[in-house]
């Protein structure tokens, strides 16, 4: 299935997302908000999967879906990590919210190196202390697209480029990895990125199978439990000609092997502080 949360108070306000992306219905007769979807998965996710299968056969109300109505798919976090750097060091996210995907990035200087790096992100259920690989992977609730625009200035550290972090966004929809189809596989997405800055051509990123998902929430749980709603991120190496100026629109997408977006689209422009 797949999920968004609208701009509604701090915490959004869940709706079910048809598969083409055009139609949403309320998932309020369900559950209020994704945290709380996450808090008591086993007994919400069937609900909201009878509710997603309503909205196909148009059994349900619904209504016209519109991705800049999108906030973060969980405006409130209560945890990230980040993954970057050829060994995947895992640092905890320095700002507290997210921007919804289609908000601008306002930074304050951009003669500071400014990147986007891109890649994906998956929220967890309960992940138990020293967990398998395997036994985290399964605990893969959803799957999204994520940014973070990044100073890279001065900010250069050994084995990585874990630069200081101006914003983070996500996609519009996270989808369950079974709605990935067979270019999930334990913990690994076989698609590429599509990333393109204002109207150039889209630049396709290396396949994002080359991370799993369950070894990077092994080793972030190695010492201690992951609370549902923890979001991990990582990125996808992708070409960036050069630093990001104001006014430019930075887009991201992935779409499946028909073409169809799976996500929808992070786009978003830089623009000054104030």
């Amino acid at each position: 299935m797949k999920l968004a949360s609208l701009m509604h108070g701090r915490d959004g306000r869940l709706v079910v997302v048809s598969r083409d992306l055009t139609r949403a219905t309320d998932a309020f007769p369900v559950v209020p908000t994704l945290q709380a979807a996450l808090d008591d998965w086993d007994r919400q996710a069937p609900r909201l999967e009878d509710l997603a299968v309503s909205l196909e056969h148009g059994s349900v109300p619904s209504f016209r879906f519109h991705e800049h109505d999108c906030a973060a798919p969980l405006p409130r976090a209560f945890g990230r990590l980040v993954a970057a750097g050829q060994a995947g060091d895992l640092a905890p996210a320095r700002s507290a919210g997210a921007l919804g995907p289609r908000q601008p990035v306002r930074a304050l200087d951009e003669a500071a190196g400014l990147a986007a790096e891109v890649g994906l992100a998956a929220i967890v259920g309960d992940v138990p202390a020293a967990a398998s690989p395997a036994q985290a992977a399964a605990l893969v609730r959803v799957v999204m697209l994520g940014c973070r625009v990044i100073e890279t200035k001065d900010n250069e550290r050994a084995g990585g480029a874990l630069g200081r972090e101006v914003a983070c966004s996500f996609s519009p929809v996270v989808v369950t990895p079974d709605e990935i189809g067979p270019s999930w596989r334990q913990g690994r997405i076989d698609l590429p990125l599509l990333f393109r800055v204002n109207q150039q051509p889209p630049r396709p990123g290396q396949a994002t199978g080359a991370v799993a998902a369950g070894d990077l929430l092994a080793r972030a749980a190695e010492r201690h439990d992951l609370q549902a709603g923890t979001i991990l991120a990582w990125s996808v190496p992708m070409p960036q000609e050069q630093p990001l100026r104001f006014g430019d629109i930075v887009r991201i997408e992935m779409k499946d092997a028909a073409g169809h977006s799976i996500f929808g689209a992070i786009e978003q422009e830089i623009l000054p502080a104030g």
